[in-house]
């Protein structure tokens, strides 16, 4: 049930402008889509039904999904591979094999593509044709996918630190630590605003450090570890925990609004539209909470497990990717499904992205396809 704070107290107005998440360009250039990790698109989606565009076996166990840009699709797996695709029929441009597995999204900016491995290994490739622009090896390995903004590369590590790279040379700006207890550290992506970066560590704490020189701004201990990118929106910070519960702070001071618990861990990033917050649960139940108090207004069951957030587009049709196979879109204003397909094979991970008005998934065995 939702605990708010004494001192929280629900103004409607307040409310109605804190909902008023800025949606995305039409490319998916990062986890979420943007540095705010929205998992918005200005994209319609299909709203009655679906078909699949192609499909590309690209191999290797893929845990992230894609992200897209300039008509190319970005696909990273554990085979250290990061592949480009191209968009419209599905055929690989060029591959680049990393040090290390791949576990999560890469990040696009500025004509590059920024890889992290689970050993520590970041690497910046020209986006256009994979030449290697720099190379940098971190004392921990990233699970985690990085932050692109401002001419800057934003990403955890395992060994505790936050780093801060210049996106043209791969130097390091500063590091920040998030201290842990000794087989924690930073296990969540980033997300970023005009003056912080917010980011969950392993023991439950979430961070907030100044952008211009990685000075702690504030934390919050949550309830438990914190493995999904926090979701920022109207001046909060949407972020869910193992404790089971979605937690909603202020993204000035971290005071904590209200928490709402779930049937199970939330997946991903909770997803703020209009006056409302979505977020799925481990157990595949997809949830809309109020965003003013957290109040469970409604909740609906999918039918199989799922590890990842919604992504939405600009007409509230918001897709998910279950671990049984299944791509399913959900109409959030009518509360119902819209339309369901097989992917074919294993399940998903990582997230569906949204780029040009079409929706973009991985699957566990290797598979890109693409959607609308």
């Amino acid at each position: 049930m939702p605990c708010a704070c004494d001192s929280f107290r629900v103004v409607v107005a307040f409310a109605l402008a804190a909902s008023q998440f800025p949606a995305q360009a039409a490319n998916w250039p990062m986890l979420g889509g943007g540095p705010d990790r929205a998992h918005l698109s200005t994209d319609a989606l299909p709203a009655r039904t679906v078909a699949r565009q192609w499909a590309s076996a690209v191999g290797g166990k893929m845990e992230a999904g894609p992200v897209a840009a300039d008509k190319t699709i970005f696909v990273a797996g554990n085979d250290r591979r990061l592949t480009a695709l191209d968009a419209k029929k599905g055929g690989v441009l060029w591959r680049f094999v990393a040090g290390g597995a791949i576990s999560a999204e890469p990040a696009l900016a500025d004509g590059l593509v920024v890889v992290a491995t689970k050993d520590g290994e970041v690497t910046a490739l020209a986006a256009f044709d994979g030449k290697k622009r720099w190379q940098v090896k971190l004392a921990g390995g990233v699970v985690a996918s990085p932050l692109v903004r401002d001419g800057r590369v934003y990403l955890g590590s395992v060994d505790q630190f936050l780093y801060a790279l210049d996106l043209k040379t791969g130097k390091q700006v500063w590091r920040y630590r998030a201290k842990d207890y000794k087989y924690g550290g930073i296990y969540a992506a980033p997300a970023a605003d005009a003056e912080r970066i917010y980011v969950g560590a392993k023991n439950g704490v979430l961070h907030a450090i100044s952008r211009d020189d990685g000075q702690l701004a504030w934390q919050a201990e949550l309830g438990s570890s914190l493995y999904g990118a926090p979701a920022l929106a109207g001046g909060r910070v949407y972020q869910g925990s193992y404790d089971r519960n979605v937690y909603a702070l202020q993204a000035d001071n971290g005071n904590i609004l209200w928490r709402t618990e779930l049937d199970d861990w939330p997946q991903g990033t909770p997803v703020p539209v209009g006056d409302m917050l979505y977020v799925c649960s481990r157990g595949g139940v997809l949830y809309g909470l109020s965003l003013a108090d957290g109040r469970i207004v409604w909740q609906m069951p999918l039918g199989g497990e799922v590890r990842h957030s919604p992504s939405v587009g600009s007409n509230s049709i918001g897709v998910v990717a279950t671990l049984d196979g299944r791509l399913i879109g959900v109409d959030l204003e009518r509360r119902r499904i819209a339309w369901e397909e097989k992917l074919g094979g294993s399940g998903t991970f990582g997230g569906p992205a949204i780029s040009n008005g079409e929706i973009l998934v991985t699957t566990l065995e290797g598979v890109v396809s693409v959607w609308h």
